[in-house]
């Protein structure tokens, strides 16, 4: 093993050359192998023969049923089990039951050393047990070779059931090239945190019989990866209402009718989702909520209903499709006979929809609505004038029905602490009520006491001086979002204060939805390169910390590095949490002598939270000088020949020289040491 001196001789005897260099292997033996804590779920399906990732990456919610997509195949060339053969026949695909890689409770189990089960019995826990323990002596084997996945002890992202660890898929033979793309019907657990997971997949199949000795039945512990979304905050009212599967009524104006006769009317759903929602069904209850309450329109006799204002004919009124695509409206259709003492006015009509997110799903998710319908009867109406004797009721007075049409920000992304505009469709949704003096005025929710949002100017406040019954109006505020908030979303409330013919100072409040997203930041530092200068053909350790500054994940970090004089090489580092720090320790061989100043390329790409991949460039010094002839046959029986000038002995230009006394100004003092030492050896071999 070659110490590093660069005006000095060197003159190591071999045996000790020797014990250095077994201690150099000792150490590096004990680096390579010493167990490693990694810090992601996210695997390098690069390390995979035979299962990779579907494009895109397969997405389910936290607590919700997915369709797990996974593509099967593989070509001879990547991945760590290849057959020596053009095909694989008795293909079968399941999610794995390996324990060391099924794991529930954050620790890793070792993989056991004996099979419980008769080795006889063609059970399927017998097989599940061999294929853990294949599975493990596997990734054993692979470990000494430095070829382990890099996957952490993390939860097992999904719900263990006899129905999901059932599922087997059989594609019969597989011809090397040839690629099939399978689904396993899963449900995300909901006790875990939104990210990248990684997902085991087990692969059975039989290698025909092939000179290199690997055929017969075999099988494969691989993973693929897979993103679980958040369901946002329960307990905010604007990410509540985002999250409905369905926006109902939408542009569909209030259907009324006079007693006596029927209303005829249908309801709107939109699936506002970017997925297929199956086995929806559209139930109306018949009934009013505890809470709900009728909007007058006139002046109730005492003995008008002010209950659910339809005639029961049938024992329910579902109405059931078998799927509905993104962004498809569905209109279910009723004919209710009106009440004959149903009071006259504005009723809410509450609808439940309950559907699945796959076709085989287990659970229903359900959802409700609200829908107003108008009904006017004459009869049970008191034409009686007695507003001035009774207490004044502000449901006896009709106001405008004030609503958001729709929303966007310019631009579409907001970023903490930068300005964007806020632009809002006012509708006036009423029929024939026409509104004045509206005065609209946002609050922000707060962070700490401190508002999200604000506007440029100060001012919060806009006026509409009317809106007429069904005209719209775009509205919009200068706003900047806080910079140190959360990257999630937050809400805008729109407090309405507005007048109508007989209703005047009416209050409504409408809450918005506006997502924040923060831009990754990160800083480098403790650089540490060991040796530098180095020869041609030698290696430097570059060693430093990567810092996460921002408020966002930086997910899979990797580090090049890159110049004309080094071999260009490549560090995976991981994900790096926000206040955390990534460690880079790589080894960078010289190629050939620096005819510059040194410097490296590194260049860092990562992931933002967007799964948007970004870089960022850093730069560092490393001279690379041409290796050291070994001088031991210029030492002559006269002791007192003149020495060979320093420059004659390195063979290497002045200015290289001097670059490298720049950089490892230290240096001087080892070869002042080193040369103390050899003239002490001189003086001892004189004296003998």
């Amino acid at each position: 093993m070659k110490k590093y001196s660069y005006f000095c001789t060197i003159n190591i005897q071999k045996q000790t050359r020797s014990m250095l260099i077994s201690f150099f292997f000792f150490i590096a033996a004990l680096v390579i192998f010493a167990p490693k804590k990694t810090f992601a779920s996210y695997v390098d399906t690069n390390l995979n023969t035979f299962v990779h990732d579907a494009d895109p990456t397969p997405e389910g919610m936290v607590g919700q049923d997915m369709q797990l997509t996974v593509r099967i195949g593989y070509n001879g060339v990547n991945g760590l089990y290849n057959p020596d053969s053009e095909e694989i026949n008795n293909v079968r695909v399941r999610l794995s039951q390996d324990q060391n890689l099924v794991n529930t409770n954050g620790i890793v189990p070792n993989a056991k050393s004996s099979n419980p089960y008769d080795e006889d019995e063609e059970s399927s826990e017998s097989e599940a047990y061999n294929e853990g323990y294949q599975a493990g002596m596997s990734r054993a084997y692979n470990a000494s070779l430095g070829l382990t996945y890099p996957v952490d002890g993390g939860k097992y992202p999904l719900e263990i059931n006899s129905s999901t660890m059932t599922q087997e898929k059989k594609l019969g033979t597989l011809k090397k090239g040839e690629y099939k793309e399978i689904t396993f019907n899963v449900h995300i657990r909901s006790d875990i945190t939104a990210g990248y997971y990684a997902v085991p997949i087990s692969i059975f199949y039989d290698v025909p019989y092939n000179s290199s000795g690997s055929y017969g039945s075999l099988n494969r512990a691989e993973f693929i990866n897979i993103a679980v979304l958040s369901q946002g905050d329960v307990s905010n009212p604007a990410t509540t209402e985002k999250q409905a599967a369905f926006v109902v009524g939408e542009n569909q104006t209030t259907p009324a009718a006079n007693y006596p006769g029927n209303l005829n009317f249908s309801v709107d759903f939109r699936n506002q989702t970017n997925r297929t929602l199956y086995d929806v069904t559209v139930h109306m209850e018949n009934s009013l909520g505890d809470n709900a309450e009728v909007q007058n329109t006139a002046l109730a006799k005492t003995a008008a209903s002010k209950q659910f204002p339809f005639e029961i004919s049938k024992s329910n009124y579902d109405q059931n499709f078998t799927s509905v695509a993104p962004d498809e409206t569905v209109s279910p259709s009723y004919s209710m006979a009106i009440k004959r003492n149903a009071a006259s006015g504005y009723y809410p009509i509450s609808y439940t929809v309950t559907y699945k997110s796959t076709p085989d799903a287990t659970l229903q998710s359900r959802e409700t609505h609200v829908f107003y319908v108008n009904i006017n009867n004459q009869t049970m109406n008191d034409t009686e004038d007695s507003d001035s004797t009774r207490e004044f009721n502000a449901n006896d007075r009709t106001k405008a029905r004030l609503v958001v049409g729709s929303y966007r920000t310019e631009p579409a992304e907001v970023y903490a602490g930068q300005a964007f505009r806020l632009v809002v469709e006012i509708k006036n949704a009423s029929t024939d009520i026409n509104a004045s003096n509206i005065l609209l005025t946002l609050d922000s929710e707060k962070v700490d006491n401190s508002n999200v949002f604000s506007t440029e100017n100060g001012a919060n406040s806009t006026v509409i001086n009317a809106l007429a019954a069904g005209e719209s109006k775009e509205v919009t505020w200068p706003m900047i979002a806080s910079a140190g908030v959360d990257p999630r979303s937050y809400g805008l409330i729109i407090n309405e204060k507005y007048d109508s013919p007989e209703f005047k100072n009416a209050e409504e409040k409408i809450t918005l939805d506006v997502p924040v997203r923060q831009i990754a930041r990160l800083s480098c530092t403790g650089f540490d390169i060991t040796p530098n200068p180095v020869e041609a053909g030698g290696e430097s350790n570059v060693m430093f910390n990567i810092n996460n500054t921002g408020k966002v994940i930086l997910y899979n970090v990797t580090v090049d590095f890159s110049a004309d004089s080094i071999q260009g090489t490549s560090t995976y580092v991981g994900n790096i949490k926000p206040g955390d720090s990534g460690s880079v320790d790589a080894m960078v061989q010289g190629i050939s002598p620096t005819m510059d100043d040194g410097s490296i390329n590194v260049t860092i790409t990562y992931e933002d939270i967007n799964g948007e991949q970004q870089t960022q460039e850093e730069t560092i010094n490393l001279i690379v000088i041409e290796p050291i002839e070994d001088d031991s046959d210029y030492i002559g029986d006269d002791m007192n020949e003149q020495e060979p000038t320093l420059f004659d002995k390195l063979k290497i230009p002045v200015a290289v020289v001097l670059i490298a006394a720049a950089i490892g100004g230290t240096s001087f003092v080892i070869v002042k040491k080193k040369k103390n030492k050899k003239k002490q050896e001189q003086d001892i071999d004189e004296t003998i």
